[in-house]
């Protein structure tokens, strides 16, 4: 059962679900932040997943430590534009991703659809749908929310990889079209810009947008259009079930970001964060998410 929480955000406000298994920090930004593989909890009442849709069993290593540096900057980031605190939505799924897989659907995410797991994989949408949807973007009005779904990948590429449910062979043509359904639909239709401009526009996607004044390579964007015969992960479940590729009317917009190791080493894991907080915090800008519905 989901806790209550205060609106006092002078200490931190979290939520947490069945057991502990679940645990979201509260914002009071239309920003969530989806940390979904780097749970450390091993209990034995849930029995280990024995095989996946994609092979993959294992955490991705610092994605949690990574986002609260994202988080943390973005809250320096909002208070010097606007005088006031203003902090995301953090999601963390406490499991490890051998138990419960928050990215999967109902019949891969634990196994044999367990109890404990099954009511965490629940509690885990549900706080996206009441806290964030419902209970903060609908009721405060925001025209548009944004999810970001943290992921970490070792492919060979070393790239960003930003995920909007664009199917490579759609990445491959020159413009992209915008008839496309994407898993940013909502921002896309309140946009004056093309899809093809959001996505990998110079200056205003969030793909140049992290490339800008650094050696980061990020697909897609203007500099590396299509991953091409490269790895690309181009959105899980999350992105898919919480986006508004089905629906606009949900207002939210969702892109998983698939960070490479390099990235979430100790060396560079707080320059790396500083840097793709600026990078939304422009993009949040340009898009005028913070705008209300008329």
């Amino acid at each position: 059962m989901l806790t209550s929480f205060s609106n006092d955000l002078s200490h931190a406000n979290v939520v947490y679900g069945y057991k502990n298994y679940t645990e979201l920090e509260i914002g009071n930004l239309n920003i969530l932040f989806s940390v979904p593989h780097d749970g450390s909890l091993r209990p034995v009442e849930i029995p280990n997943r024995e095989n996946d849709l994609n092979g993959n069993l294992k955490n991705d290593r610092n994605t949690r430590k990574f986002t609260k540096f994202i988080r943390n900057n973005l809250e320096i980031l909002f208070s010097k534009k606007y005088g006031v605190r203003m902090i995301p939505f953090v999601l963390y799924n406490n499991l490890h991703r051998i138990k419960m897989d928050p990215n999967r659907d109902l019949e891969n995410c634990c196994h044999n659809k367990n109890h404990d797991g099954f009511t965490a994989y629940h509690d885990y949408h549900s706080m996206i749908d009441l806290y964030f949807r419902k209970n903060f973007i609908f009721s405060n009005n925001f025209d548009q929310g944004l999810i970001l779904d943290i992921h970490g990948n070792s492919h060979e590429e070393q790239w960003v990889e930003l995920g909007y449910l664009l199917k490579k062979s759609d990445l491959e043509n020159d413009k992209l079209s915008n008839s496309l359904c994407t898993s940013i639909n909502s921002m896309y239709s309140k946009s004056f810009l093309s899809l093809e401009e959001i996505i990998r526009g110079e200056n205003v996607s969030l793909g140049s947008l992290i490339e800008n004044k650094s050696t980061i390579k990020v697909v897609p964007s203007p500099g590396c259009k299509s991953p091409k015969e490269g790895n690309y992960y181009s959105g899980g479940f999350i992105t898919e079930r919480h986006g508004s590729f089905y629906d606009i009317s949900k207002r939210l917009n969702t892109i998983q970001i698939e960070l490479p190791l390099w990235m979430r080493t100790d060396k560079y894991i707080e320059l790396s964060a500083k840097h793709i907080a600026t990078a939304i915090f422009d993009f949040y800008q340009l898009h005028s998410l913070n705008s209300l519905k008329i």
